[in-house]
């Protein structure tokens, strides 16, 4: 599968190693991977269409012009992913209880998306559209939120954020205490 161009169709793809290896312009159309590790992998303009991914590793993969059209990561590590490098018409991802370190979402149209489970750990969100998103049981420890929106998400359940409500727009979100003093921090108030 090296280098060249290939069409895959309802694979089940198990603990296959494709860390630094070159996927580019490959088709994945509902296909399953499992243990799959794509480290440092580069997966430019790879389209990946009604797939899933369990227990795999993305980190530090290249995702330019990389298509996640209704792709589900379950129990994955993804450290260092530019997910804004990726195709943007057609993103549409979901992440079940999945690591994400490091990584960038700016400038992608992410409604309804789901991060249920997921701990965000520095994360990077600017001019995202996150209206409706679910950030249930969502650790967003020093996860970055600018200039985004944010209306008729779902933070009840989510702890560790910071959003500024002065650059984000939070209308109709659902936050829940005590997690939710953290709207307040860049108000230079005291809370007794």
């Amino acid at each position: 599968m090296e280098k060249q161009s290939s069409n895959q169709e309802n694979q089940i793809i198990q603990s296959e190693n494709f860390s630094k290896k070159t996927l580019e312009n490959h088709i994945f159309n509902s296909c399953s991977f499992n243990s799959c590790d794509f480290s440092e992998s580069i997966l430019r303009n790879t389209k990946f269409c009604t797939c899933i991914f369990t227990d795999c590793k993305l980190s530090l993969a290249k995702l330019d012009g990389c298509r996640f059209q209704d792709v589900r990561f379950v129990g994955c590590k993804i450290v260092g992913a530019e997910f804004f490098k990726c195709e943007k018409t057609f993103f549409s991802p979901k992440f079940e209880n999945c690591l994400l370190h490091y990584c960038n979402f700016s400038d992608l149209n992410m409604k309804k998306i789901s991060f249920c489970g997921s701990k965000l750990k520095e994360c990077h969100f600017t001019n995202t559209n996150l209206i409706s998103a679910d950030f249930g049981d969502v650790d967003l420890s020093g996860t970055v939120f600018h200039n985004c929106d944010l209306s008729m998400a779902d933070f009840t359940s989510a702890v560790r954020y910071d959003i500024d409500p002065q650059t984000n727009k939070i209308k109709k979100a659902k936050f829940s205490l005590p997690d939710v003093v953290g709207l307040l921090r860049g108000f230079d108030i005291t809370i007794v």
